[in-house]
Formats: C-alpha cells, sequence, structure tokens
C-alpha cells in the first residue's frame, strides 16, 4: 500500500479573514465540488469547532454513493485547520489547509496526505482513476473560487440586472460577467441558494421556477434588464415525466419570463438561444429556441438575441462528458465517426457578448450569430482536449446506430446519462457567420486551445500549482 501527498496552493486577491472565513464553512464544500459528484449534506450541525464531525454522500464514479465522515482535528483561525477521514473510499485521509497573507491577497495551500486500500490493487487504481480524478476535483475547485470570491472590477452602474438560469454553465458565466462590470446582478433560480455554486455571496439570488409563472413577477421586481440563458437540469437529456424538455422550459419558459417582465416593468431583454434555431427545424429542440425568440420579439421590450454554436468552458456538460470518459476509461468513444464540423466557442466570449448587448444601442432588434475562430471536427476537438488536458487515450469514432441502440436503456434511469435523443444532439453540426457580428461588435474571440488552458492545463491559474508525489498534476 503506497501513501501519497497532493500539494496544492493558490493566490486569491482578497483579504486573509474573507479567504479563511469561506473555506472554514462547512457549507461551502457543495460549493467547490464538482457538481457531477452531487455531494449532500448527511449531519446538521456544521458549526465549524475542533472535533465536528460531518457526514455527507458523494457520487464520485458512475454515480455509486459513497459516505464520507470527517472530523475536525485543528482549528485555528484565521492561519489554519485540518481535518480527517474517519470514514470513506480511503485506508488513510489527512488533509491541511494553510492561509497565508501575502502582499495583495491571501496564499491557501492544501497539503493531504492519503493511501487507497487494496494493497497493490488500489495503487493501480491510484495510476489510472485517482490521481486524475483529485487533480480534476482541484482544478474545479480553483475555478469556483476565482469566481465566487471575485469581487467588482468597475464602479457601480446602478443598473440591476436580471439573469434567468444564472446558476448554469452559461447563466453563472453571464452573471458573473455583469458582477465584474459593477451592475447590481439578481439571478433567478428554481433551486434558490442551494444552487449558488461559483457566484459571489454578494450576488442575490431569488426562486423562481420558469415553469410556474406566478413566481417570476416577485422575482423580478427592481429589475431595468433580463438576460435569459435557460438550461433544465441534465440537459439535452429531457425528462418528460418531470417537465424537463426543450418545450417546456426553453420555449414556455420564456414566454413566461417574457410576459413577467414586461408586468415587472423590465425596459431591456437579452436572450441566448442557439444557432440553428428556426421554425421549421427537423429537430424539435431547435423550433423550441424559435418559440423563445419570438416570443422575445414580440414582447415589446428593446431586445438583442444571441445564438452561439456549441459552447465550452470549465463547467460545460459536453466536452468536459468526453474528458470524464477519458478518466475513467481505456479509450474516448464518438458518435457520428467524430465527423460534425463545429466552431466552439468560448463561454466567456459569450458573457461579454450578452454584456455588451445590453449597453450597445446597435445591439438593439438584431439576432447575433456567435462562434469561436476555428471551424473544427468533433474528433479533432477532443484530441486537442485531451493533449492540453495531458490525458492520452485513444479516440474510438462509432457509427450512430449503435451508440443510440447503448442509450436506448439509459433512458429510463431517474437521470440517464444518455439518451438516443441526446445522441442526435450531439451529433449536430454546428457552425455560424460571425461576420455580421464583428461588423456590428467587434471583437476578439478566443481559439480553443487558449480557452482550454485556462482551465485545464496543469499551470492553469495565477500562482496556482497542483503536484501528486511531487509531480505536476
Amino acid at each position: 500500500m503506497a501513501s501519497h501527498r497532493l500539494v496544492a496552493t493558490q493566490f486569491i486577491p482578497r483579504p486573509l479573514d474573507e479567504v479563511f472565513a469561506f473555506f472554514s464553512k462547512p457549507d461551502n464544500l457543495a460549493r467547490i465540488t464538482p457538481p457531477s459528484m452531487r455531494f449532500e449534506f448527511v449531519t446538521s450541525d456544521r458549526r465549524m469547532r475542533k472535533g465536528l464531525e460531518i457526514d455527507y454522500r458523494l457520487r464520485p464514479i458512475l454515480g455509486i454513493p459513497v459516505t464520507w465522515r470527517t472530523r475536525i482535528d485543528t482549528y485555528h483561525p484565521p492561519t489554519g485547520f485540518s481535518d480527517t477521514q474517519l470514514r470513506g473510499p480511503y485506508r488513510r485521509w489527512n488533509h491541511r489547509h494553510d492561509f497565508q497573507a501575502v502582499g495583495g491577497g491571501t496564499v491557501m495551500t492544501d497539503t493531504i496526505e492519503y493511501a487507497l486500500p487494496f494493497g497493490i490493487v488500489g495503487d493501480a487504481i491510484h495510476r489510472i482513476l485517482v490521481r486524475a480524478e483529485l487533480a480534476r476535483i482541484f482544478r474545479h475547485r480553483r475555478l469556483i473560487v476565482e469566481t465566487a470570491l471575485a469581487g467588482p472590477v468597475a464602479e457601480a452602474t446602478g443598473r440591476t440586472v436580471a439573469v434567468a438560469g444564472g446558476t448554469g454553465f452559461v447563466g453563472s458565466a453571464i452573471a458573473a460577467e455583469l458582477h465584474r462590470r459593477g451592475d447590481r446582478v439578481v439571478v433567478l433560480s428554481r433551486s434558490g441558494e442551494a444552487a449558488r455554486g461559483p457566484l459571489p455571496d454578494s450576488i442575490e439570488i431569488r426562486r423562481a421556477d420558469v415553469t410556474d409563472p406566478a413566481s417570476l413577477a416577485p422575482a423580478l421586481d427592481g429589475a431595468g434588464v433580463l438576460a435569459i440563458a435557460l438550461a433544465f437540469p441534465n440537459s439535452p437529456m429531457e425528462q418528460p415525466n418531470r417537465g424537463l424538455t426543450f418545450e417546456a422550459v426553453d420555449a414556455a419558459g420564456t414566454e413566461h419570463l417574457v410576459a413577467a417582465a414586461c408586468r415587472a416593468g423590465v425596459g431591456r431583454v437579452v436572450y441566448v438561444s442557439g444557432a440553428g434555431a428556426a421554425p421549421d427545424a427537423k429537430r424539435h429542440w431547435y423550433r423550441a429556441k424559435w418559440r423563445a425568440e419570438q416570443a422575445v420579439r414580440g414582447s415589446g421590450l428593446g431586445w438583442t438575441i444571441i445564438r452561439p454554436t456549441w459552447i465550452f468552458g470549465p463547467r460545460d456538460v459536453s466536452l468536459n462528458r468526453f474528458l470524464g470518459f477519458a478518466r475513467r476509461m481505456p479509450f474516448v468513444p464518438l458518435t457520428n465517426r467524430g465527423r460534425q464540423q463545429l466552431a466552439p466557442v468560448f463561454v466567456d466570449d459569450v458573457a461579454r457578448l450578452v454584456a455588451d448587448a445590453i449597453v450597445e444601442h446597435g445591439a438593439v432588434g438584431e439576432t447575433f450569430e456567435v462562434g469561436g475562430p476555428e471551424t473544427l471536427t468533433m474528433r479533432e476537438i477532443v484530441a486537442r482536449a485531451l493533449r492540453v488536458a495531458g490525458i492520452r487515450r485513444p479516440i474510438l469514432p462509432g457509427p450512430t446506430p449503435l451508440l443510440k441502440l447503448a442509450a436506448w436503456p439509459l433512458q429510463f434511469l431517474s437521470t440517464p446519462p444518455l439518451t438516443p435523443a441526446a445522441v442526435d444532439f450531439v451529433n449536430q453540426p454546428a457552425t455560424v457567420d460571425i461576420g455580421p457580428l464583428l461588423e456590428r461588435l467587434p471583437r476578439d474571440l478566443t481559439p480553443l486551445d487558449e480557452g482550454l488552458r485556462t482551465y485545464l492545463g496543469p499551470t492553469s491559474g495565477k500562482g496556482s500549482e497542483i503536484t501528486i508525489d511531487g509531480l505536476p498534476a
């Protein structure tokens, strides 16, 4: 049984007391854990102190639940604390959290001494799976912290912007960008505070469900602008029995939001649609987006519609799904033989475009298509992501009918990882003409590799480093 040592350092440009308060609050464990692990507390006592024992449940691999009990062994505000796993998947896990005030902020250092059970089998599992998974978890945490502890970089604008879907992948990036620009941001979320994730505490979250029209007008109180970036949980895997479909959320949900915005006195709306939206589109998700666009155009408000292609970023559920395959399987499966053409657009570029559209008069009444500066096949995109992430796995393209057959029984699970319709969703090409956008709202768009390096590269993040057993992770 080999012992291992993980050391993660991160510079955070915030005062020591603020950083320590964030990390010493047990409730924030859920915020900094990857959503795919479905973190949930089992215990209710979470008042931080020496001797506190916390029980929680995770699903780190294949959705299999693992119960973890940790004990706080030392607690020395504001310079550090330590915890030990009492029950969980590791044979040994000792975690020390150290905080040091430095010029311009705080350096946080995590030192974990750990070992797996099962002797040489556990050592093999560490090499194949656990090492990469721990590195992924700490990279995710770094990105969450960078956003959650970020403050505005501009003076207050006096503008209040509501972001519907603002706890999702795209919506949270929009909310963070508007917050940085000095807007007062109000996020609408069906899960309320529990979905805060990377959003700074200074962003207000109001509980609102787009499938419940009565909840929307009060949630929009005081907002002058509405940005809409809806996505139902586990999208694009629809679950009709739970009302989680493109028609119910994207189409009807947007209609409800627009009607509520008119009643609430909102003057401006920006809607994030999708490339390919059309009334006669072959796929129903494109028709749902078109229906939503029509509600926005007919609202009588000042409107802008943005149609992005395939959006990638640290919290996306598309490219990161393939990286997840690479971390857990000996190969990366691709459908449609990986031939579909895509112009992947970085999520930060979409967020900046939404923020610009809110203030640019030339954007009113316009529909902008936006994609990245490169057109690539899906296979090329996945290969580049693997290279940036430092993962060596062969890519195994396969025929679409075979993958849809394999996905058929999965659609009956409570949270399906894949469905036949989702295979079609992944297979769709996504390329657009960005000329009109660049003519009206000139900007630089992020190349794929440059965007990937911000969250997948081993040295991504200023003043940040992760090593396992002395080697970069």
